[in-house]
């Protein structure tokens, strides 16, 4: 895939969404399973499933980054207590990035463990419509597809965090 990138979610986290390079082409799509399951597929143009992400339990804020085959590549998992969107994701192997946005913010840096920005993502789209995201990725240490997992776990947790502010309670 491109190093940079466009992809979106739907209103109701359901249904298929297109991934979009720079020109506007579409170079694959998303699979938003449900609204209840919050699981995502990455497909390219070809329909050949890349990756795939979901929370690592029905009420669990983990979200797991999986291969094609199902494999775990990596948890994703938040700073529940801070004024600042802070994620951590790890890989299987070890790795650890950094996934940081100043509160009130829409623009996140992901880092890697000698603080270098390895990918830089930024939410832009208006109050009322599904979340879009433009993705771009200064690096190979991780692949598109895994980026994209990424981002729409945080995007998730994100979604999670809200509807527990709406809520009046506190999820862990």
């Amino acid at each position: 895939m491109d190093d940079k990138v466009y992809i979106t979610d739907n209103f109701f986290s359901s249904g298929y969404t297109d991934i979009k390079n720079e020109q506007n082409e579409k170079i694959g799509y998303l699979d938003l399973k449900s609204v209840f399951s919050s699981g995502v597929t990455v497909y390219d143009q070809h329909t050949t499933k890349l990756a795939e992400g979901r929370f690592k339990g029905f009420f669990s804020s983990q979200w797991i980054v999986m291969n094609a085959d199902g494999v775990m590549l990596g948890t994703l998992k938040t700073s529940w207590f801070s004024f600042s969107k802070k994620y951590t994701y790890t890989t299987s192997n070890g790795d650890l990035y950094n996934i940081h946005s100043p509160a009130f913010s829409r623009e996140f840096t992901i880092y890697d463990e000698q603080n270098h920005e390895i990918a830089s993502f930024r939410r832009n789209n208006s109050f009322f419509s599904s979340s879009a995201y433009e993705l771009l990725n200064h690096t190979d240490k991780l692949t598109m597809e895994e980026f994209i997992i990424v981002v729409m776990g945080v995007n998730a947790i994100e979604k999670n965090k809200q509807a527990s502010a709406a809520n009046g309670r506190s999820v862990n």
